[in-house]
């Protein structure tokens, strides 16, 4: 960061004129005081800069060995997640409903085969075994099983409209290309910012042996002159 002594200008946060030193890089004015404040500002800000590339690097090597942790893995997670329990909830609502119809339809089935029972009963008892009665209970009974099996009063009916959304993965290649020619034009730029910390560092140490040196020439002008 360059700056030179000018009289004229004002510093920006004292508003003091004597020794006011202008900053090339933002172009205000700061007194000697400001002036140090103002590159250890820069310091600061120049080691937050670098912190950030710390943890921006660490998230890059986090996502090559773990990429199921990307934000994008988790919205499909979500995705799965409200999906499952929207197909929870309409099962559990169906399976209410045919619970109250089973419990209806299975006594009043019973109670067919419970009189079926009867019958078949009474014709052992009185030892009429003959072909016609035997297939005729057969058939009441398969009918039976049948109709608890497959209830023809309610069935199971699948609509086609679709209540979860469908997610897809959508890639644009053009824009892909635009930013890793922009990536590449950015790392090419080499910046080195130890170096920037360094050469901040020492135009500070020189602008503090500036000013020690101008004190010392004041105080020896005023020895003379008395």
């Amino acid at each position: 960061m360059a700056m030179k002594t000018t009289h004229r200008a004002v510093c920006c946060q004292c508003r003091k004129t004597k020794g006011t030193l202008i900053c090339d890089e933002c172009s205000k004015g700061f007194c000697p005081k400001h002036m140090i404040e103002h590159v250890d500002d820069l310091r600061e800000q120049l080691n937050k800069t670098d912190d950030e590339f710390s943890q921006f690097k660490l998230q890059i090597e986090e996502q090559l060995v773990k990429p199921e942790a990307h934000e994008l893995m988790k919205e499909i997670d979500n995705w799965e997640r409200e999906s499952i329990e929207k197909i929870q909830k309409m099962a559990n609502d169906i399976r209410q409903e045919l619970s109250s119809c089973l419990i209806s339809f299975v006594d009043d089935l019973n109670a067919k085969f419970r009189h079926l029972t009867e019958q078949f009963i009474q014709c052992r008892t009185e030892g009429n075994i003959i072909d016609s009665n035997i297939q005729f209970f057969n058939e009441e009974l398969n009918l039976l099983k049948n109709t608890l099996h497959k209830p023809p009063f309610f069935k199971i009916q699948y609509k086609s409209r679709i209540f979860i959304k469908r997610i897809r993965l959508t890639k644009n290649s053009k824009l892909f290309l635009k930013v890793k020619s922009y990536v590449r034009k950015a790392t090419s730029r080499q910046v080195n910012f130890h170096y920037l910390r360094r050469n901040n560092k020492e135009q500070l140490s020189n602008f503090r042996y500036r000013l020690s040196n101008k004190e010392a020439k004041k105080k020896n002008e005023y020895q003379v002159d008395h």
